[in-house]
């Protein structure tokens, strides 16, 4: 009976140690699986990064992320990819990136559209749908019309314009349906007494088409930055009217703010970088990092500087209350907006 005892105690004791070593076993298999699920974050990166710039090449947005991409790379330790997805006021790049995997591989250099083209029914997502990163740059926008235009009715800066639509005369006017361009010439009419609504506008994706457009005499006029118009800026094919900005811009030292001409508006076009929602915080922290010291170089400040832009940084809180706000201002315009 003892010996039968015996046997018996002994099998419980192996049966609880099995149990004790699949526990542990358990708890070792747990642990390694967190540790692994960590790794992508702490690896991060160790592939090239794709930034989609929802526009064709050569515009404002694509000559700015693109030069800014250069530095940053190198303090990343991975190099960065810019992509071109033009179409549908950059809806086409933009939802690409918010299906993307949310693991930092596919960000978004993006600036107000984003808003205007939610607020205007182009697009049923806008800023929320994605995580901030961090704001890049600022840069003032300019109203600007066809050397052929200027000089057929005497058109030299915003007053002129401004002064043309209220006599009931006709103006063609490029933009981008939904986009920042689109609010700020809205906007710029609203607040100068003129209905937005009373421009013939002419749709085109992207800023480049709309110059195009311009050169080819299919337009009067459009709303650029010094970034993307410079060229013709110093060719005289563009007459710039005035500066949506507070102060007058050195490169174009002429030309005056709209507020010098008495109408009470600015805005900049605030070129950032949004991740697919879900970003693990520790990659978008190494992105924001990277390219905080790549502005911090007075040599690409510089750059920066000389295509009319501003070097503007604003880490991922702070960048998300700038959209909050931008939002806000879009969606009050956005009735006037809408033809």
């Amino acid at each position: 009976m003892k010996k039968m005892l015996f046997v018996f105690l002994s099998i419980m004791l192996l049966i609880s140690l099995a149990a004790c070593g699949s526990a542990s076993n358990g708890a070792s298999s747990s642990n390694e699986t967190g540790s692994d699920s960590s790794n992508g974050a702490s690896n991060f990166p160790d592939k090239p990064v794709k930034l989609v710039i929802p526009y064709p090449p050569g515009g404002g947005t694509d000559v700015l992320f693109r030069l800014v991409a250069q530095y940053a790379e190198k303090h990343l330790g991975q190099t960065i990819v810019p992509t071109n997805m033009a179409g549908a006021t950059a809806t086409v790049g933009s939802r690409f990136v918010k299906d993307a995997d949310p693991d930092g591989y596919t960000v978004l250099g993006i600036h107000q559209v984003m808003a205007t083209a939610q607020h205007t029914g182009v697009v049923d997502y806008g800023f929320s749908s994605f995580d901030p990163v961090f704001l890049m740059t600022s840069t003032p926008h300019i109203p600007s019309v066809s050397k052929k235009f200027s000089e057929e009715h005497g058109i030299k800066d915003v007053t002129d314009l401004v002064n043309y639509v209220k006599e009931g005369n006709k103006l063609t006017w490029a933009y981008t349906v939904g986009s920042e361009d689109h609010y700020t010439i809205a906007a710029l009419m609203d607040a100068a007494g003129v209905d937005p609504r009373s421009l013939n506008y002419v749709s085109y994706d992207g800023t480049a088409p709309q110059y195009a457009a311009i050169l080819a005499g299919q337009v009067d006029g459009m709303t650029g930055d010094y970034a993307s118009g410079k060229g013709y800026f110093d060719e005289g094919t563009l007459v710039p009217l005035g500066m949506v900005d507070a102060e007058r811009n050195p490169f174009l030292p002429d030309v005056p703010t709209v507020k010098e001409q008495g109408i009470d508006f600015e805005v900049t076009v605030d070129r950032g970088i949004l991740a697919p929602k879900g970003t693990p915080v520790e990659i978008v922290e190494a992105i924001s990092e990277a390219f905080k010291k790549a502005l911090e170089e007075p040599e690409l400040q510089e750059k920066i500087k000389e295509l009319g832009s501003f070097p503007n940084y604003k880490a991922t809180e702070e960048y998300k209350n700038h959209l909050e706000e931008l939002d806000t201002k879009m969606s009050e315009l956005a009735p006037k907006m809408k033809f």
